[in-house]
């Protein structure tokens, strides 16, 4: 939604937002330029001006820009900076309030306070989700300029450059760097593309992602538990052209073991590799009680991108990790945090920008 559709539709439901007898509230363009709106409110004896910048996507390194400039341009008592926003999560709304930053969103969560002035209705659900959008940086092809940014630290990618590490077109690579921008997530310098954002690409990656977009085939493995699954994985005689990785707790075991596990997840390139786990391992097919799940990725291009051999097992990218556990009902979350701490916070700080 555009920034200048949200300022309508706030303006067109302020009634049903701010619900207060005796309100009155005049939105208007801010003649200074400084902020996005401003508006003056009267309320009994009370007299103030809504400093408002908007935000129209959902990107956290955005929301975090508009909070710096909403502290920036708010420069006196009677002035109230509010972040106005089709919708707010509730950890959103939290980041707004550890910046000492109101909110008003169109689907009904308020928090907005002066002297003895005081509303917050909060728990409102999304009515305005965001389409899905042509070029969206978490998409499968595009994912891997993202995957290749942020672990390659400090260094400063050229177009052609990166597009020739990935084998992607430069001119596909070019559009969708355009696209990087927009979001705040990387910025240039001399031409170049540099990490920006590295730890809200992250937090906006795992909310636009879902595990169950793979196709899954479950499995039972004749094994007394999920260790015995990966010997049995390391014994075979697996073809150089059949294509997997461990991935989910199974993988995050292999790289930072925090949790305990009872299902083995394995990401297998096509069809020919189920057959031949399903065969090689004598696999049984299973509704209920599978301990082995063989996954169709998603992302076809990008799953193995930065995978790697660990102790006799393939195993996906932490990256990767980190975006099947986040979401991962059994102790993925905690799991995630886990892997977070010990394999991918040190990665993703010095990719950081600082300039």
């Amino acid at each position: 939604m555009r920034e200048s559709k949200i300022i309508a539709e706030l303006k067109n439901g302020l009634k049903e937002l701010l619900p207060i007898p005796g309100l009155h509230i005049v939105i208007e363009s801010d003649r200074t330029k400084k902020s996005d709106a401003v508006a003056r409110v009267d309320y009994r004896e009370l007299s103030f001006e809504l400093i408002i910048e908007v935000v129209s996507s959902g990107s956290l390194a955005i929301l975090n820009s508009k909070i710096n400039r909403l502290k920036a341009i708010t420069v006196n008592d009677r002035q109230v900076p509010v972040l106005v926003a089709p919708h707010l999560s509730s950890k959103r709304q939290a980041l707004c309030r550890k910046n000492s930053i109101y909110f008003i969103d169109l689907s009904g969560n308020v928090y907005l306070s002066y002297r003895s002035f005081y509303i917050e209705k909060v728990g409102f659900q999304n009515i305005f989700p965001e389409k899905r959008q042509r070029r969206s940086p978490f998409s499968d092809k595009a994912s891997l300029i993202l995957r290749e940014l942020l672990i390659s630290g400090q260094h400063r990618w050229g177009i052609r450059e990166i597009a020739h590490k990935i084998d992607l077109d430069p001119g596909y690579v070019s559009r969708m760097a355009k696209a990087l921008e927009n979001r705040k997530y990387v910025s240039r310098i001399d031409g170049k593309l540099k990490i920006r954002s590295a730890d809200e690409i992250l937090d906006d990656w795992v909310r636009a992602y879902e595990l169950r977009n793979n196709e899954l085939h479950r499995f039972f493995c004749m094994a007394t538990n999920a260790h015995e699954i990966l010997n049995r994985l390391r014994e075979l005689q697996t073809p150089s052209d059949i294509k997997y990785g461990l991935s989910v707790q199974a993988g995050a075991s292999l790289v930072a073991p925090h949790a305990f596990y009872k299902e083995v997840h394995i990401y297998v390139e096509d069809k020919r590799g189920i057959e031949f786990f399903r065969n090689e391992m004598e696999l049984k097919d299973s509704a209920k009680g599978a301990n082995l799940i063989l996954m169709l990725p998603y992302y076809r291009h990008s799953v193995f991108y930065d995978s790697r051999e660990i102790d006799g097992l393939k195993v996906v990218s932490d990256l990767q990790l980190y975006l099947d556990l986040y979401g991962y009902p059994v102790r993925g979350r905690e799991q995630a945090e886990h892997l977070y701490r010990k394999r991918i916070k040190d990665v993703i700080e010095s990719a950081e920008d600082y300039e």
